[in-house]
C-alpha cells in the first residue's frame, strides 16, 4: 500500500525551493530560498524573505493569503526559509470577479507592515520601464518605445497599500473557501493600481498559460473591484504599468536568450500581447 511521503517538492517554484511537509496531523510549506545572484538583481521581482514573512504574518487569518509559521534567515550554511500553512486548491483559471474582490480585501487593509516603498505612478512606472529598455538595446525595445505612452499622470495615490506584485494566475489559488493569494516574495506599500495592472496584464496571463482577458472579462473585474477611485485611477495610470511589463519582458528576453531560449520566446509571446494592449490604449 503506497502512502503520501512526509516531505515532497511542489513544482512550480521558479526562483526557489518550495516543500510540502507535514508537521503532526497538518500540512505545511518550507520555501526555501535560493540565494540571490548580486550581478544580476531583479528590477521588478526582488527575492525579499523577510518581507514575505511580514506579509504573511499581516494577512495571517483573513482568509485570504496562507496562515504564517515561522520565518529563518539566511546564514552562512542555511539559506533563508519561509514556513506557513499549505492550503489545498487549485491555480486558477476564471472567474476575473473572484480574484477582484480578493484583491481589493488586501488593498483595503488599514496599518500594512513596514515593507519596501513601491513605485507610486505611472509616470514611476514608465521611468523604470525606460531604465529596463536601456540596459536591453535590441530590435524588441525599439518596437516599444515606439509604444512609449506619453499621458501618464505624476500624481501619488491619496492612499497606499499592501501591494503583491506578482499577482498572476500562477500566485493566485482557488480553494474550497474562495480565492487565496500566494507567493508573496516581492510585496511592498505603494499603489494599488500596480496589482490591477499585474492581473490584467495580457503579458502576465501569457506567461502563466493564460489566455489574456478580453474586453468583457476586463470590465467585469473592474465592477467586481468595487473601489472606483483606484479603478480610475487605473484608466489614468494603466499604460505607464504595462508599458513597465512590457519592458521587463524585453528585459528578461534579452537575458535568457542565449541561457533559456524556451523560457526567452514564452516572454517573447507575453510582450507581443502586451504591445497589442499598448496598441489598443484601452
Amino acid at each position: 500500500m503506497s502512502s503520501t511521503p512526509a516531505r515532497e517538492l511542489l513544482t512550480g517554484g521558479y526562483h526557489n525551493d518550495v516543500w510540502r511537509v507535514r508537521d503532526g496531523k497538518r500540512w505545511l510549506v518550507d520555501k526555501q530560498y535560493l540565494r540571490n545572484d548580486p550581478r544580476s538583481p531583479n528590477p521588478m521581482y526582488p527575492q525579499l524573505p523577510d518581507h514575505e514573512a511580514a506579509a504573511l504574518q499581516f494577512l495571517s487569518g483573513s482568509g485570504i493569503a496562507p496562515d504564517f509559521i515561522s520565518f529563518s534567515p539566511a546564514t552562512a550554511a542555511e539559506r533563508a526559509a519561509v514556513r506557513y500553512r499549505f492550503v489545498p486548491g487549485r491555480p486558477w483559471r476564471r472567474g476575473v470577479g473572484d480574484v477582484a474582490r480578493a484583491l481589493a480585501h488586501v488593498h483595503q487593509l488599514d496599518d500594512p507592515p513596514p515593507l519596501r516603498a513601491l513605485l507610486l505612478s505611472g509616470a514611476e512606472a514608465r521611468a523604470q520601464g525606460d531604465a529596463m529598455l536601456a540596459e536591453t538595446p535590441s530590435a524588441l525595445a525599439r518596437s516599444l518605445r515606439r509604444l512609449r505612452p506619453h499621458d501618464a499622470p505624476h500624481d501619488h495615490p491619496q492612499r497606499t497599500a499592501l501591494v503583491h506584485t506578482d499577482c498572476g494566475p500562477g500566485n493566485v489559488l482557488r480553494t474550497d473557501n474562495g480565492i487565496v493569494i500566494i507567493d508573496w516574495q516581492c510585496p511592498g506599500v505603494g499603489d494599488p493600481v500596480e496589482d490591477v495592472a499585474c492581473f490584467l496584464s495580457p503579458a502576465m496571463m501569457v506567461l502563466y498559460g493564460c489566455e489574456p482577458h478580453g474586453p468583457g472579462a476586463r470590465q467585469t473585474f473592474k465592477a467586481a473591484y468595487g473601489n472606483p477611485a483606484v479603478i480610475e485611477r487605473y484608466a489614468e495610470h494603466g499604460l505607464g504599468w504595462h508599458y513597465r511589463i512590457a519592458a521587463y519582458c524585453v528585459w528578461r528576453v534579452h537575458r535568457l536568450q542565449r541561457s533559456n531560449p524556451t523560457v526567452a520566446e514564452r516572454y517573447r509571446r507575453a510582450l507581443e500581447c502586451e504591445l497589442t494592449l499598448l496598441e489598443q490604449r484601452p
